[in-house]
């Protein structure tokens, strides 16, 4: 693989999510996952000696990144962001396409929205706490809201910020403020996935003597990470439902906050000019509208959850769901997904005949079969690709080179990640530049 991919890959970007131990990434820009610890004959290896436990932890990785590219090619949301992105790359300078002023916003405006995902570490506040916490110790939560500062230092209250607080159980004392972020709603359908894949993997090979033990040390390993202070962006969403159903289960808790985070990310325009305000959020009203007109997906998420009534043992999960939704004023979850389906399916690159219309177009084709798989649950990895899509997108491993796992059909003479790599660092430095003319 070329010294660009390597160079690529190295940098990191502030545009990519990165998993909960920075072992692997994904790239909406060129929609590619880059295994940054993995060589790609690792998990083979592991298969060969048998190794559960190591095939379990790699193919739970990948299915987190997989589950950020299933949200961008599969969902309302990630289709229109996806949009954005072939947009600035067919406005990049060339040859044949000089640099125009009238195209500039739309640089900039893609920047903004990235950089929205997650929001820059400065509306994020985490304090060190003199005891930890945990399950059996935790946080009391409480909510707040605030506006997006604009590029002249000035709160902008057309851009609303909902924020999850966490407080110190014995004290009160404020020790965590978390954006609620479209960010936010993809690492919890990831983090769900994630644990899926581990759940498959390893209690579909472990000896029946061995799975109790197994089973809880995959809860121990989902509960490590609810009260781990620098990783509230990853279960804010979980906290949040948990606070208002009632559960103290977090598998439970991630599974139901990825099937809603998952409706939020499929809500139309339409839909979102319908959701009614909880008495629970009056103190907001003033945010509302602007909540409402800026398709906020992650207030909508925290409206349905505050709608919610008390989980008990016994529920539909659907009904459950469908009666916060219709108290939001929502259609229920499989009305909603199946309006996202039919506008998916209408969807088509805007570009012409070219080799970035063919992979725009690949992608949207490969998102459609996503949006398929995905109307019964929210969650993905290379088990729901291969059996609903047919295709599993291909990979970088730690050294650059293209990781394509056992019977994937993917084209790669439609989508060429190298090309891919080199307009994105062709979007990145050229937006690069105009922010230093205009911030």
């Amino acid at each position: 693989m070329s010294d660009g991919v390597k160079k690529w890959m190295a940098d990191r970007r502030e545009d990519r999510f990165p998993n909960t131990v920075a072992i692997a990434h994904f790239s909406p820009q060129t929609q590619m996952v880059t295994l940054d610890q993995y060589e790609k004959d690792d998990l083979p290896k592991a298969l060969v000696a048998e190794d559960h436990a190591k095939v379990a932890e790699i193919m739970a990785t990948i299915s987190h990144e997989m589950a950020h590219w299933a949200d961008v090619v599969g969902t309302i949301w990630g289709r229109a962001y996806l949009k954005r992105i072939y947009q600035g790359f067919r406005q990049l300078p060339a040859k044949d396409n000089p640099p125009k002023e009238s195209d500039f916003a739309s640089f900039i405006d893609l920047h903004d929205e990235t950089r929205r995902l997650t929001f820059p570490k400065y509306y994020q506040t985490v304090l060190e706490s003199k005891e930890a916490h945990s399950t059996r110790h935790p946080w009391q939560i409480s909510f707040s809201a605030g506006q997006e500062i604009d590029a002249y230092g000035r709160l902008d209250p057309s851009r609303p910020i909902l924020f999850v607080c966490f407080h110190d159980n014995r004290t009160g004392e404020r020790l965590i403020r978390q954006p609620m972020t479209v960010g936010a709603l993809l690492e919890t359908i990831a983090v769900a996935s994630e644990y899926d894949t581990i759940r498959a993997v390893l209690l579909g090979k472990v000896p029946a003597g061995e799975k109790k033990e197994v089973g809880e040390g995959i809860r121990d390993g989902l509960l490590s990470r609810l009260y781990e202070p620098s990783l509230t962006l990853y279960s804010a969403p979980v906290h949040l439902l948990a606070h208002f159903a009632r559960i103290s289960d977090a598998a439970l808790a991630y599974d139901l906050a990825a099937t809603i985070a998952h409706v939020c990310l499929n809500l139309c325009e339409r839909q979102f000019k319908d959701i009614l305000l909880p008495d629970k959020m009056a103190p907001w009203s003033a945010l509302f509208p602007s909540f409402k007109e800026r398709e906020n997906r992650a207030f909508a998420f925290a409206v349905i959850c505050s709608n919610l009534g008390h989980w008990q043992n016994g529920n539909d999960k659907d009904t459950w769901i469908d009666a916060a939704l219709k108290q939001s004023g929502l259609p229920g979850r499989r009305s909603i997904l199946d309006r996202s389906l039919e506008a998916i399916a209408m969807q088509k690159p805007d570009g012409g005949a070219t080799r970035l219309d063919d992979a725009e177009n690949y992608m949207l084709e490969l998102g459609l079969g996503v949006a398929m798989a995905r109307q019964k649950g929210p969650t993905f990895g290379p088990l729901q690709a291969q059996s609903h899509v047919g295709v599993i997108p291909p990979m970088f491993d730690s050294n650059g080179e293209i990781y394509l796992l056992p019977n994937s059909r993917f084209d790669l003479t439609r989508f060429d990640p190298e090309t891919m790599i080199r307009l994105d660092d062709g979007l990145y430095e050229y937006t690069q530049n105009l922010l230093t003319g205009c911030r």
